[in-house]
């Protein structure tokens, strides 16, 4: 497995959150659905913080992929 698709996943996190908030911007919500949708963000992050931290230390992964994605990981920190 390569680096690069290990970021895609991490990355895929802010895409998510991106529509979330595009459809916040577009669409009428009612308190309790603004509520849900600020829930989904709040798990979206935490998803996102939880791979971050997992991914450069899977063992099985190659030393040089562990190494590039605690560089990159570490970059947009």
């Amino acid at each position: 497995m390569q680096a690069e698709e290990l970021m895609n996943v991490i990355n895929e996190c802010d895409v998510l959150r991106d529509d979330i908030d595009d459809i916040r911007d577009r669409v009428p919500l009612t308190p309790t659905e603004g509520n849900k949708l600020n829930q989904a963000v709040s798990c979206l992050d935490k998803a996102k913080s939880i791979l971050s931290g997992l991914f450069p230390t899977i063992k099985s992964l190659n030393e040089d992929v562990r190494e590039e994605l605690q560089g990159e990981l570490g970059d947009s920190e």
